[in-house]
């Protein structure tokens, strides 16, 4: 899809442009761009795009709170529970773990683009879970210690990368692929550049 719409916009972009306010909505305005003029499915491609990413959330929700309940409270901590009370159990881990998930965009978005943003925390926790999968299938006389070492050191190195590529993205240099705005029809082309311009003058000068 990324290089879809790149091709697609590759000669007028919508963000230098002055179209749209962050790179996140180029997908939005894409649909809109190309569909707007067939009543009913731009609407029904959100639609579609918004209900998968609810159903994602929900069921991962509903996978921290079964593991929550399954490893950690049965599990380490040795307790029991009766249906009714699992069932009340996991509905709380359930809406905790949303307000948690909630809290946590407004971290999200000092981190620049959204998705940027959720590869970087995914593969943070993917990598070491992944690490204690291949543990365990190729090594079976690996013990419960020599796992949560592992996992929590890999962590702790994830982390720490995460942490200072986002701590030195403005020192490093721009890779994005060339942009242009030059085969825009409704726009004044000099005046966006000569404003670009002066933004990265004052930039410098600051």
């Amino acid at each position: 899809m990324g290089v879809i719409l790149y091709a697609y916009y590759a000669g007028c972009d919508p963000f230098t442009a002055g179209r749209i306010q962050n790179v996140d909505q180029i997908l939005p305005y894409f649909i809109m761009d190309t569909l707007g003029n067939k009543k009913g499915i731009p609407g029904l491609f959100l639609a579609c795009a918004f209900s998968g990413s609810l159903s994602t959330i929900s069921s991962g929700l509903n996978s921290m709170a079964a593991v929550i309940i399954e490893d950690i409270y049965k599990g380490l901590m040795r307790r029991k529970l009766n249906r009714d009370q699992q069932g009340f159990v996991s509905k709380l881990c359930s809406v905790v773990v949303g307000v948690i998930v909630m809290l946590l965009t407004y971290f999200i978005s000092y981190l620049g683009s959204v998705i940027n943003a959720a590869i970087s925390l995914s593969s943070t926790l993917c990598g070491p879970i992944m690490g204690v999968f291949f543990l365990g299938f190729f090594f079976p006389k690996a013990n419960r210690l020599g796992a949560l070492i592992g996992f929590f050191s890999s962590l702790a190195l994830q982390i720490w990368i995460f942490i200072g590529v986002q701590l030195t993205k403005h020192q490093r240099s721009n890779n994005r692929l060339p942009l242009s705005i030059a085969n825009c029809t409704d726009i004044n082309v000099l005046e966006i550049m000569n404003s670009s311009r002066t933004t990265t003058a004052a930039t410098h000068i600051k």
